[in-house]
């Protein structure tokens, strides 16, 4: 088993590097279009952003690339080195992909289609490979790095985690019934983007406990709490909007005679998410299989809406109204095999 270990990883990087190169060579179905979710009237002389659409968009969409955990409590040890590819696969709510008709002013209901420019069509699901190492550090220290690709899109995301678990070790006495606990604080910074700069920060904590099998396999079953806050900025973009007719207008921004970015154009949320999950990790000799489930739970707030409550645009110089923004509960599964030595 040891010497077939790596062979098993290398050849599942290869399959995986062979099924990224098929699925971009297909049409981009996730690409982000931020712009769409500007309206504007035909000659572009008046634009208002729909910004709850745009916003709970946007905190679903950093669900499906946000950090994923994929690692149980306990570190690697000092000494300690893992080398991994995952891949995370996160829903699309049902509730975003009606088909998209501006007569009719539905740019909540088919945010998703508005956002990833797929109009008539639903998008797939978020599927997420990545490459992850981890190394561990004394005092029960780890940190790690990884690669991430979002399939059928142009985004890439750079990642970096620190974790600590300060009761690893303990496996005598009275604190040989502790569990590990760990607590790791990770980065995401999307690259591929150009109408939109998007990073991700979290920190999370869980908790493990770890068991062997007939001395050759090690089982730790582990659960958590994370919490993620996206940090988004766009960037000026060409705006295409739609009339009831399905007549296309697309012009940059700078020449809508009254596009204010400060006024009128999309925010650049801070948007946090909460979430929890649980995992498990098995381990035999230097081969290390994780597979965890993650739920992001339902989040309220409120924006500046430029439409009123029937989906008309508001008057030019018209203060927006307050609106309020509902995200609805999320699923994630994430599976991960790697060396661990």
């Amino acid at each position: 088993m040891r010497r077939n270990a790596p062979k098993l990883l290398i050849t599942s990087i290869l399959l995986a590097a062979a099924f990224l190169g098929t699925t971009s060579a297909k049409a981009n179905k996730l690409e982000l279009t931020p712009a769409n979710f500007i309206e504007c009237n035909t000659d572009g002389v008046d634009c208002r952003a729909h910004n709850v659409a745009w916003e709970r968009f946007m905190s679903e969409y950093s669900f499906g690339i946000s950090p994923k955990l994929l690692a149980p409590s306990s570190t690697l040890g000092y000494s300690g080195f893992y080398l991994g590819i995952e891949a995370s696969i996160a829903t699309i709510p049902s509730s975003g992909a009606k088909v998209f008709m501006p007569a009719s002013k539905n740019y909540e209901d088919a945010r998703w289609r508005i956002g990833t420019g797929e109009y008539n069509q639903e998008p797939p699901a978020m599927l997420f490979p990545t490459i992850h190492v981890r190394k561990g550090l004394p005092w029960s220290l780890e940190v790690g790095s990884s690669i991430s690709y979002l399939a059928q899109s142009e985004l890439v995301a750079l990642g970096g985690e620190v974790k600590w678990a300060p009761f690893e070790g303990y496996r005598k006495g009275f604190r040989g019934v502790l569990p590990d606990i760990a607590a790791r604080g990770t980065v995401n910074r999307i690259l591929g983007e150009s109408d939109v700069d998007m990073t991700i920060l979290g920190v999370d904590g869980s908790i493990g406990v770890p068991f062997g099998i007939g001395g050759m396999i090690a089982l730790e079953p582990y659960a958590g709490y994370q919490y993620t806050w996206t940090f988004i900025r766009t960037e000026p973009m060409m705006i295409r909007t739609y009339d009831a007719n399905y007549n296309v207008s697309a012009f940059h921004e700078s020449e809508a005679d009254s596009y204010d970015v400060s006024e009128s154009g999309l925010t650049g949320p801070d948007l946090g998410r909460h979430k929890i999950y649980f995992g498990l990790n098995f381990r035999y000799e230097i081969l290390s299989i994780t597979m965890d489930w993650t739920w992001g739970l339902p989040m309220d707030w409120t924006t500046k809406e430029g439409f009123d409550s029937n989906g008309n645009m508001l008057s030019d110089g018209a203060e927006f109204n307050d609106a309020k923004v509902h995200v609805d509960t999320q699923f994630s599964f994430a599976f991960g095999a790697g060396l661990q030595f």
